[in-house]
């Protein structure tokens, strides 16, 4: 009988074992890490396409993350998180302030933030099928702009996985 018991405790312990691992190997977070600029972002998101580097020599950069929410009728609907960068342009553009058009557009806000001790603009839109968030940091004679846009039943999962970017995000 004490063999008995050993063995079903050695078996209760091995699938314990096991689904703790298969938990911690879908839980936590990716590292991005090109040139200049390093983050993390949840594993439920996948590298889509990158274009560019992120080093200082490049004139653009850009990497795009995707994940899939269900809709009410169980149809998944792709969410994007894009990272760009690109080197300031010399000279002047005569253009509108961001303010002026943001605030022609409905839904929308503006604000300031800080990311890693550097300032950001962050300008969201909330309508009624989509929501999108766009932060633009000014660093290096470059300018980082991080946007993600999804549908609007996915905005609270959303907003998780991009502040997790911003607040790991290093540019050197």
């Amino acid at each position: 009988m004490d063999r008995n018991q050993y063995l079903l405790s050695g078996i209760i312990i091995l699938v314990v074992f096991v689904v703790v691992l298969i938990a911690f190997a879908f839980s936590g977070n990716n590292t991005f890490n090109s040139g200049t600029v390093s983050f993390e972002y949840p594993k439920a998101w996948s590298q889509n396409s990158m274009v560019g580097n992120f080093n200082s020599s490049s004139l653009y950069s850009e990497v795009t993350f995707t994940t899939n929410y269900p809709d009410a009728n169980g149809q998944n609907q792709p969410a994007y998180i894009i990272i760009q960068m690109q080197q300031k342009a010399k000279g002047t553009l005569n253009l509108p302030s961001t303010n002026s058009i943001v605030m022609n557009t409905s839904n929308s806000s503006v604000s300031s933030t800080s990311v890693n001790n550097v300032s950001a603009a962050q300008i969201g839109n909330f309508g009624s099928n989509l929501a999108s968030k766009y932060t633009v940091i000014d660093k290096n004679n470059f300018y980082y702009v991080l946007t993600y846009i999804c549908p609007i039943y996915a905005v609270n999962q959303t907003e998780q996985s991009y502040n997790n970017i911003l607040k790991t995000l290093k540019i050197s």
